[in-house]
């Protein structure tokens, strides 16, 4: 007989083939993985879809509405003393994208529909407990989203809620906020101009009429007779004259540069950066610079923006290094704008020093003449110089006056509405398909991965080569899953196949004096070893065998059941004392098949199981029977299993399919060849073979090839008829496996027993 702890090398499935599957791990163990565990993945899969349509059933609906917009920039701003310049500016279309989004249109649009209130109402919230700039962060972020059209003048305004009028009304009313707002922005600095140049024109009225006054007042008192306002020159005109016409000439020209200067530093004096900002392009002040790095400041904050949208936090690495961005461009821009308005101060400064020295050149050069003539006309002559130039430059003033004065009532549209907002009929969200969609995939992957999870924690024997790998012993048999009496089945199914593999695997047939006794056991409960037992006695029986059929499991018995014969007596009587084996022994309606039953003895009743008495009772046997078979409790925590596989010649481990962790089978095993037992080989029961392609090859075959039903014989051979016994080699229902060595029966003392003068009796 082979060792315990080796495998045969016959038996088909050996390390080699263990080492094989080890290196050959690829998609096919992950498809049988999944072929295993689809009631899983597909269970978490409807659950998560489920899941998906009813979240998205009750989700609100909402409803998209949009107006869009076409924004023209601002060609009509005031100019004092130069003329208007457009040129396009894609910078100002980003600005305008921004300033939509911004307080100064959004809160009238807040305080004009109450959204606020409105708020409150959606939320469940008290009247009252949304403030306006909290409602102004609200629906921005949520209720609002403008979209720029690339290329183009034209921006979408979006807006989102529960209901589609609503919706559509948020969009109308912020499209003429803004609408609004362009308009009262360009009227308010065209007033503003207007205003400070009717000021400049009043001041040079007033100094026009006060240089009048002086010439009609040297005229009278140096009795000239000359109307006022006379062109011609009292006196004849000297080179030094000419010089000082000259000089006051360009010191009226000086003056209106001076005046235009000190209107622009005025009119952007009371602006606020941001105000300047946007003014400088119409004024022609904005430099390179100061357009880059508008430009960079315009994009760090569509990247913060971009950042907030996709859920990234204040406290994000990357969203403080983009604010950090945001804040330096900013900085840099106000430095720009703030150097701007500084240098036109200093321009002006400039300009009113070139007019105060071109002043003092003609006090001088008046002077100068004064002294060199003693021309009593010279002050009528220099104040009516200064008359004429003073004249000129209110004429200047008044005429760019009237000109700004047409230019601002001329009507500008700035923004005009292309398309406006109209109710939504079908919401943007939730989107049920969309919703179903991600649903499905989220589903397959929770599946598949708790199926390879549970995979994984299953530490259960699963295939072959895990019990030749884990336990180092080979597999006899697979049973298929579904197994059950032979005795209740069709004679020819396929379940019947496997228990033949291992009749033949056994070797029981041939030449011998005494019964091969083995006993079939598992490491724990529920695992089919009184059906394999069962199945293993039927098939030797049918195969010619005198086969006895021992339950030794007198905790639970079972075998009773297959055969539907009673359990009043059997080996419990007998380790007891209490009956012969020719009382306890029944006869079978299977043919060369008898049995002894546990018996209704109880192990409280017995005091233990006596080892003595089951070997007696198997040395009895022998002699009567070619095979002995023994239905074993579980070997773990109880000692039955132990002395009867001491007592057997072959012990064979039953394994179910998935059951229990392989530690278990492994402490089984640890068990019997502790005990001495002589451990043959292992049974895998319960197996699923539609699942595992290991297994299809296997044992799939006998369902391929299939067996014919035979017309059952006319009649059975009793029980009690001597059979003959039939070779191996002429039996067609025994495999035969030759290099299989036969196991050994023990060399134990021969009992003889005397036969009773009736002839009844076996024993």
């Amino acid at each position: 007989m082979t060792e315990t702890n080796q495998i045969p090398p016959s038996y088909g499935y050996g390390a080699g083939a263990a080492n094989s599957g080890e290196a050959s791990f690829h998609v096919n163990d992950l498809w049988r993985v999944i072929r295993n565990r689809w009631p899983t993945s597909v269970t978490i899969l409807v659950l998560v879809m489920a899941t998906g349509f009813v979240v998205t059933k009750l989700q609100p609906k909402i409803y998209e509405s949009s107006a869009v917009l076409r924004v023209e920039k601002e060609n009509k701003d005031l100019q004092v003393f130069q003329s208007s310049f457009e040129a396009f500016d894609p910078v100002f279309f980003q600005t305008e994208f921004e300033l939509i989004q911004s307080k100064k249109v959004l809160y009238p649009v807040i305080t004009k529909l109450g959204v606020a209130a409105r708020l409150c109402k959606s939320m469940g919230l008290p009247e009252g407990s949304i403030s306006d700039d909290q409602a102004f962060m609200i629906f921005r972020k949520s209720y609002l989203e403008v979209r720029p059209f690339r290329n183009t003048k034209l921006i979408e305004v979006v807006c989102q809620s529960t209901n589609p009028e609503e919706a559509a009304l948020y969009a109308n009313t912020i499209t003429d906020a803004y609408e609004e707002f362009r308009r009262g922005e360009i009227t308010g600095r065209s007033d503003s101009g207007l205003k400070v140049l009717d000021g400049e024109v009043q001041k040079q009225k007033k100094l026009v009429s006060e240089a009048a006054a002086k010439v009609e007042t040297l005229r009278r008192d140096m009795k000239i007779d000359e109307l006022p306002g006379a062109s011609a020159q009292v006196q004849s005109t000297t080179l030094s004259d000419m010089e000082i016409q000259r000089k006051e000439t360009a010191l009226s020209e000086l003056r209106s540069d001076m005046i235009s200067r000190k209107v622009r530093l005025e009119k952007v004096a009371d602006l606020t950066i941001e105000q300047l900002e946007s003014t400088l392009p119409a004024l022609q002040l904005e430099d390179s610079t100061t357009a880059s790095t508008k430009q960079q400041y315009l994009q760090a904050l569509q990247s913060v923006a971009s950042m907030q949208k996709q859920g990234y936090g204040k406290k994000h690495p990357e969203m403080q290094a983009a604010i950090r961005a945001v804040a330096e461009r900013r900085d840099q821009l106000n430095k720009l704008v703030t150097g701007i308005r500084r240098a036109l101060s200093i321009d002006l400064s400039v300009a009113q020093a070139r007019v105060e020295s071109l002043e003092k050149e003609v006090s001088e050069l008046r002077t100068q003449l004064r002294a060199d003539r003693s021309d009593r006309l010279a002050p009528y002559n220099e104040a009516r110089r200064d008359f004429e130039t003073q004249s000129q430059l209110l004429e200047v003033l008044m005429s760019r006056y009237r000109q700004q004065s047409v230019e601002s009532r001329i009507e500008t549209r700035p923004v005009q509405v292309v398309n406006r907002a109209e109710p939504a009929v079908r919401p943007v969200k939730p989107n049920l398909k969309l919703n179903l969609a991600l649903s499905m995939v989220v589903g397959l992957v929770l599946g598949l991965s708790l199926a390879f999870f549970i995979e994984y924690l299953d530490t259960s024997i699963k295939t072959m080569d895990d019990v030749e790998r884990f336990l180092g012993i080979s597999v006899l048999a697979v049973i298929p899953k579904g197994a059950k009496f032979l005795s209740v089945d069709e004679p020819n199914s396929r379940f019947a196949e496997g228990y033949r593999i291992l009749c033949a695997k056994l070797n029981l047939t041939g030449a011998r004096s005494t019964a091969r006794t083995i006993t079939v056991l598992s490491g724990g409960p529920g695992e089919g070893k009184s059906t394999t037992t069962f199945n293993l006695a039927w098939v030797c029986a049918q195969s010619g065998m005198k086969v006895l059929l021992i339950d030794g499991d007198i905790r639970r018995p079972n075998v009773q059941n297959a055969l539907q014969i009673e359990n009043t007596l059997g080996l419990g009587e007998y380790l007891a004392g209490q009956a012969s084996l020719d009382e306890l022994i029944q006869s079978t309606s299977i043919p060369n098949l008898e049995v002894l039953t546990a018996g209704s003895l109880g192990p409280e009743d017995l005091g233990g199981f006596s080892r003595s008495r089951f070997a007696s009772l198997l040395e009895t046997c022998r002699p009567n029977y070619d095979v002995i078979l023994v239905d074993s409790p579980p070997v773990l925590g109880i000692s039955d299993a132990s002395v009867i596989s001491q007592e057997v010649d072959v012990t064979l481990l039953l394994i179910q399919h998935r059951r229990y962790p392989r530690n278990v089978s492994q402490r089984a095993k640890r068990v019997i060849e502790d005990v001495g037992g002589k451990l043959f080989g292992v049974i895998l029961n319960n197996v699923n073979i539609k699942t595992d392609d290991n297994y299809y090859y296997y044992a799939g075959y006998s369902t391929q090839y299939g067996y014919k039903k035979r017309t059952p014989r006319a009649a059975t051979r009793k029980s009690s008829a001597p059979q003959a016994t039939v070779p191996a080699e002429l039996n067609p229902s025994v495999v035969q496996v030759d290099e299989i060595p036969p196991i050994e029966s023990r060399d134990l003392p021969k009992v003889t027993f005397v036969r009773p003068p009736t002839g009844q009796d076996r024993f």
